[in-house]
């Protein structure tokens, strides 16, 4: 597998994701009232920042994460690593666009909080787990057994990236809602 294999993998998910709520927008999104969906569970009033909403995040996130380390020991990392690293990247260029959309340039601003400071981590710790989990699934299409050595690597790459997303979850729950609520005020989106 070449070494940026997820990341153009990520800027095609990134691509369509701008790409479709472009054109779906007067159509599809705009008359059922969808854009903004997103956007709108996540700058409701009253985004708490405390330990609910964080065990909240790791209970979603957490358990997306812990399926794609379990699926990176079986053939259904393969599929699981591109999916989720083009999903990723779909819905970070969705969130973008139907911001810009929905709220004009200012809507740039509230995407940009929406992302950080998480995605700071979120990112290169999703596509480094994506690609190894690639790589280890390959293996067992090939009907190759993992050596011992190779499942306690993993093991330990995994721990690592749990750890440094649950840095990523805990900037989400208590930092980023307070950038996303100075944002809105600042701007005044509503």
């Amino acid at each position: 597998m070449k070494k940026n294999q997820m990341e153009i993998l990520f800027v095609v998910g990134f691509v369509l994701g701008v790409v479709l709520p472009n054109i779906l927008w007067k159509t599809e999104l705009e008359a059922k009232g969808l854009p903004g969906l997103y956007l709108l569970t996540r700058i409701s009033p009253g985004m708490p920042a405390n330990p609910e909403y964080f065990f909240y995040v790791l209970k979603t996130r957490g358990s997306i994460y812990i399926l794609c380390m379990l699926c990176g020991l079986s053939i259904f990392g393969l599929p699981v690593s591109v999916v989720a690293s083009v999903w990723m990247g779909f819905l970070m260029g969705s969130v973008l666009t139907v911001s810009l959309l929905e709220f004009g340039v200012e809507g740039l601003f509230l995407a940009g909080a929406l992302f950080l400071p998480q995605y700071i981590v979120y990112i290169p710790v999703s596509l480094t787990l994506y690609r190894r989990n690639f790589q280890i699934s390959v293996k067992c299409w090939k009907n190759q057994r993992l050596t011992p050595q190779e499942r306690r690597e993993y093991g330990v790459f995994c721990a690592m990236a749990a750890a440094l997303l649950a840095v990523g979850m805990f900037l989400e729950s208590y930092l980023n809602p307070v950038l996303v609520e100075m944002v809105v005020d600042k701007l005044h989106f509503f």
